[in-house]
């Protein structure tokens, strides 16, 4: 008996290459990919896999700026939703920490500079977003300056990514981790109040 094909729509399609791409190259490792065995692996011919995307260059650079946005979208979605700004600290660290856990494709693709061009744009405007929204509430909540809050953020977020970093090699848990960084963040923002001579 055979199995009847189904035609699917562009967007589907697209998709459908993105995800199985995704899974190659977390599987398989960067380097492997090409074009050819991604038609072979999705079991659609080459000049197909070409129709929608023009090069190696142009599948990835699709994909990380789907990915890219599929992330940050959800994360301001849930910042917006927050209870408290301790939950909102928390989002931001589990954030990072789970852009250094294995699986997650961003980081992989964003060590590629040629394929990281592609959403410089979309980073520089999500960071100016954050920094505002992350600012004002860390003023607001730590009777901080905005200068002070300005720093405060910064090493934070500098602290959080280099905490997730080590917890990802050391395989630490992934809770007990965000709530180290979270406590730790915390401290610093508190400190700043009444900093030491």
């Amino acid at each position: 008996m055979s199995v009847k094909r189904t035609r699917l729509s562009p967007s589907a399609r697209i998709d459908q290459l993105l995800d199985v791409a995704k899974q190659m190259i977390l599987s398989d490792g960067l380097q492997a990919f090409t074009m050819e065995s991604l038609a072979r692996t999705a079991a659609v011919s080459s000049p197909l896999v070409y129709n929608y995307f023009s090069s190696r260059q142009a599948l990835l650079q699709a994909l990380l700026e789907r990915e890219y946005k599929i992330t940050g979208n959800a994360l301001f979605s849930d910042v917006m939703s927050a209870n408290s700004f301790e939950e909102v600290i928390r989002m931001f660290v589990a954030n990072n920490f789970d852009h250094h856990a294995p699986g997650n494709i961003v980081p992989v693709l964003l060590s590629q500079p040629e394929i990281a061009a592609i959403i410089k744009p979309l980073r520089k405007e999500e960071r100016v977003r954050t920094a505002h929204y992350l600012v004002e509430n860390t003023a607001k909540s730590f009777n901080l300056t905005i200068e002070q809050a300005q720093f405060a953020i910064t090493m934070s977020s500098g602290a959080s990514i280099a905490a997730a970093e080590w917890a990802a090699m050391n395989k630490l848990e992934r809770n007990h981790a965000i709530g180290m960084i979270v406590s730790y963040i915390k401290s610093g923002m508190a400190g700043l109040v009444n900093p030491s001579p």
